[in-house]
């Protein structure tokens, strides 16, 4: 859409207020172009014209008499310029014989020649739902159209109405109808084009951002993995395996124990790693245990000439005596 500076909407309003002030200098020379343009643009604010009341079968052959002379009546008021005596004309007409669809025809385009658009689409309206080929309603129905900027609708009338019986003056129409119908038609394919670049946008947005997410949910599930256990499996807690693990480390010989796989397995016990940890950081601790079923010399779970007590307090082993 273009754009308007604030100075080009102020000089539209003044020159609106003047010209509400002076309507007369619309038809000024330098004003032409705004004349032109509030001419090529229509509204229906006109009223529809006075019903025509239906009549039930086929008109009788003195109600088609009467139709056509008051259609013949109408046709020499139109030609004398009198239109609105001509439509009145018409109306006469129509109340003789309702479905007759050149009557509708010929009053939509004297209400259009009268600056009746409203009223003209009525008439055409009801023409065509008589016969869709009547080509007076589908000129008059296009040209409303086309100065209300229904561009596909006038299109698609004054194509069919030049189909039937071709028309010159159509014809020039047609073809105003037909560039301002193709310009809207590519407006309307950036404008799909440009939506739907934007919804590929945010939808790759979104996939990067669901892709970064499940990488940081992973990394931080593997860090708290690592985080959680030793080199070689060992419990989370167990010196060695998270920072706040034994001063100055494992005793010697000690890594050794821990990778035995009798070790290891007994470890997997919930409750013997935190115990065998405080064991190893608390040799007091050591000899209060030695009677756990779990722990202590003889446990099922740790082999008696490993203990954990053992390793922790660095005593000599039987086996170094011998």
């Amino acid at each position: 859409m273009p754009a308007y500076s604030d100075a080009d909407v102020a000089a539209l309003n003044r020159m609106l207020k003047e010209l509400r002030r002076h309507p007369d200098d619309i038809h000024l020379r330098e004003l032409i172009a705004l004349k032109e343009w509030a001419m090529e643009r229509w509204t229906l604010s006109d009223g529809e014209p006075e019903a025509i009341p239906a009549k039930n079968g086929e008109p009788s052959d003195a109600d088609v008499d009467a139709a056509m002379a008051a259609k013949g009546e109408a046709v020499e008021l139109h030609g004398e310029g009198k239109q609105e005596e001509a439509i009145a004309k018409m109306g006469e007409a129509l109340t003789y014989n309702p479905s007759n669809a050149m009557y509708w025809g010929m009053r939509a385009l004297y209400h259009l020649e009268f600056n009746k658009p409203r009223a003209a689409l009525h008439d055409a309206n009801k023409a065509l739902e008589l016969n869709p080929q009547n080509v007076r309603a589908l000129r008059v129905r296009g040209t409303v159209n086309r100065h209300l900027g229904h561009w596909e609708d006038s299109l698609k009338d004054l194509s069919a109405a030049q189909a039937i019986d071709y028309d010159d003056k159509t014809n020039e129409t047609l073809k105003y109808v037909q560039s301002r119908a193709t310009h809207r038609h590519r407006r309307q394919l950036l404008r799909q084009h440009a939506e739907e670049e934007a919804a590929a946008r945010r939808q790759e947005e979104l996939r990067r951002q669901r892709q970064m997410e499940a990488e940081k949910a992973a990394a931080a599930a593997e860090a708290q993995t690592a985080s959680g256990s030793m080199p070689g499996g060992m419990p989370r807690g167990f010196p060695g395996g998270v920072p706040g693990g034994m001063p100055g480390g494992m005793p010697p010989g000690m890594e050794s124990v821990l990778q035995d796989p009798e070790i290891m397995a007994a470890m997997q016990d919930p409750e013997v790693a935190p115990k065998l940890a405080q064991m190893m950081q608390n040799p007091m601790a050591a000899m209060s245990m030695m009677n756990d079923p779990k722990v202590g010399p003889g446990a099922g779970g740790v082999p008696p000439h490993r203990g954990a007590a053992d390793g922790a307090s660095g005593s000599t082993r039987r086996d170094d005596l011998d």
